[in-house]
């Protein structure tokens, strides 16, 4: 479904991004992994058009060009971030609507010459919201302030805003940051159960928590210093010895 070919970024003389390759199929799930400052963040904003890149982007086939802000949500490829972005001054419904990417009949004379078909389009839309909203167990919340909830509610309801927008693809930065072994569990489930659905969507997940990478991840693919150094199956990957190396380091013994 999307396929990425030597993606570079280059910030002034440091190469954050240096040649990484990424082939994500459809309903697949593959971790990106690797220590702090590998580029993890760096290419997954590369890939939505935050920084510059060079490189080859395609989404089924069809050409996407870099650096391009929102143009991959237009195409059904949507993210998250390390930080939940949502705004503390609006109910937790309002904020799952903003996700929702269909702006049909919502100029001014749609509201005159089709307003029978725009109240039905709304209601569709406030129907999808509660949905998505009860997909992240937040149903009975939808009428409180966002700014009001816990720390894990918040990445759920984050969840809830990608999950009404029905993506084909989810880039997901760091799901788990924060969260207790109780929410990381329940997170996992989620996914899981996301997945599982008809148009469950392809996911790219960046995350430092082992286990909850290895409950959901076919693949894996590893990044130190901006290069990818491995990939392949959970188990292949850790036993590899450049992984093993890149997270310890190399161990010396003096004779």
């Amino acid at each position: 479904m999307l396929e990425a070919r030597d993606i570079r970024v280059r910030f002034g003389g440091v190469v954050a991004v240096n040649g990484v390759s990424l082939t994500l199929n459809a309903n697949e799930v593959v971790g990106l992994i690797g220590p702090n400052g590998s580029g993890k963040s760096t290419f997954i904003n590369a890939l939505t058009g935050l920084v510059g890149a060079a490189g080859t982007l395609e989404l089924d086939g069809t050409r996407v060009k870099l650096g391009v802000p929102g143009q991959m949500s237009r195409l059904g490829i949507l993210r998250t971030y390390q930080t939940p972005q949502l705004n503390d001054d609006m109910t937790c419904l309002e904020n799952v609507l903003t996700g929702v990417p269909d702006w049909r009949l919502r100029s001014l004379g749609a509201s005159w010459t089709r307003r029978r078909s725009m109240l039905k389009m709304e209601r569709e839309h406030l129907e999808r919201a509660h949905a998505a909203l009860a997909f992240a167990r937040l149903g009975a919340r939808w009428d409180q302030l966002a700014g009001g909830l816990a720390y894990g509610e918040r990445r759920r309801l984050e969840l809830a805003r990608t999950y009404a927008g029905q993506p084909r693809g989810l880039l997901l930065d760091e799901p788990a940051a924060g969260l207790n072994h109780v929410e990381t569990s329940g997170l996992v489930e989620l996914l899981a159960e996301w997945r599982k659905e008809p148009s469950g969507p392809a996911m790219l997940i960046v995350e430092h928590k082992i286990e909850f990478l290895e409950e959901l991840c076919e693949r894996m693919i590893v990044l130190e210093l901006g290069s990818q150094i491995a990939q392949g199956r959970p188990a292949e990957v850790w036993a590899d010895p450049r992984v093993i190396d890149a997270y310890l380091g190399s161990v010396t013994i003096d004779a």
